[in-house]
């Protein structure tokens, strides 16, 4: 590879979230995460789980590609930690794929736990025989070039958010969040109370009995009928 080949990619240094914050946040569900911080959180529905495994958790590194193109991520490829997430933006480019069965299986070869993108990706059977959870926009079989321009570790939009290179990215069935470093502390203690309270409401949902505060909801809720003569009828 050229020296000028080389400079197309700029790369910056940055602080990963510690290991035993990940492995405290990876026993909660991304549902439960997202109810702690705000419900906002999510990469949005535009980011959809492309193979079978879809359960990860891990500190982003973060790519930035140029669209149909995947120079960059195969450069960040040196740059992978234990544990990291590939979170890769192309701007939703829908040109070409910008990671497939190769690419993930070095990737993992390397440490990472999944890859996410807001771009296409291919090779799905290959993806599903490698276990790791990738998440995209969509698939295609169309393959990338190798010659553009692009970043690693520096902000990235995907979706509905931005992430930056050490975030915590958490994925299931349900989709995928970021939390931010400074937000990790916050995430582990909000997700162990909501945690335990979805415990408790799948006991209360057993019974039938609507929770107290659903019926207090209810009762301050203006409600309508729109056929009063039908709902006399009803109630008689």
């Amino acid at each position: 590879m050229s020296s000028n080949t080389v400079s197309r990619v700029r790369r910056s240094q940055f602080e990963r979230v510690a290991r035993a914050d990940v492995e405290r946040l990876a026993a909660f569900s991304t549902s439960v995460i997202g109810d702690a911080l705000g419900r906002r959180c999510s990469l949005g529905p535009s980011i959809q789980p492309c193979t079978t495994a879809t359960s990860f958790a891990g500190p982003a590194l973060t790519i930035k590609c140029s669209a149909g193109d995947n120079l960059a991520a195969l450069v960040a490829l040196s740059a992978i930690q234990p544990g990291d997430v590939l979170v890769i933006a192309c701007n939703r480019s829908t040109e070409a794929a910008v990671a497939g069965g190769n690419y993930v299986a070095l990737a993992k070869s390397r440490g990472a736990v999944a890859v996410v993108t807001d771009g296409l990706i291919r090779d799905c059977d290959e993806l599903d025989n490698l276990s790791v959870p990738v998440f995209a926009a969509g698939m295609t079989p169309n393959g990338p070039f190798k010659t553009g321009s692009g970043e690693i570790g520096l902000p990235v939009a995907v979706g509905d958010a931005v992430i930056a290179g050490g975030d915590m990215v958490v994925g299931d069935r349900d989709g995928v969040i970021v939390v931010t470093r400074c937000q990790v502390r916050e995430a582990v203690e909000g997700a162990s109370v909501v945690q335990a309270r979805e415990i408790a409401t799948i006991e209360t949902n057993k019974s039938g009995k609507l929770p107290d505060w659903l019926e207090r909801l209810i009762r301050e809720t203006p409600v309508h009928d729109i056929d009063e003569g039908l709902a006399k009828k009803l109630q008689s």
